[in-house]
C-alpha cells in the first residue's frame, strides 16, 4: 500500500468532519437507534482509544436505567 503524505491541518479537518458527522447522526432520532450506525460510532471510539466509564457525563444515568429494567416475567401466562 502506498504511503500518502498529507498536511496535518488536512488530517485534523477530516477528523473534525468525521466527529461532526457522528455527532449529527447521534442527534438524529432514527439514525441514533440504527444498529449499523451505532456500530460505526463504537468502532470510532475503539479506534481512537476513547473509553467511557460511569464518570463520563451521561453514562451514569444510562447505567441506572439499565439497572431498573422491569421484571417482564410474571405469574400471568400468555396463550
Amino acid at each position: 500500500m502506498a504511503t500518502v503524505k498529507m498536511k496535518q491541518a488536512i488530517v485534523d479537518q477530516i477528523a473534525k468532519m468525521e466527529v461532526d458527522a457522528l455527532l449529527e447522526g447521534l442527534s438524529d432520532p432514527e439514525l441514533s437507534k440504527n444498529p449499523a450506525f451505532l456500530a460505526k460510532v463504537r468502532q470510532f471510539l475503539k479506534d481512537n482509544d476513547i473509553v467511557t466509564t460511569t464518570e463520563t457525563e451521561g453514562v451514569e444515568r444510562l447505567v441506572q436505567d439499565v439497572n431498573n429494567i422491569p421484571d417482564l416475567i410474571g405469574d400471568e401466562t400468555i396463550h
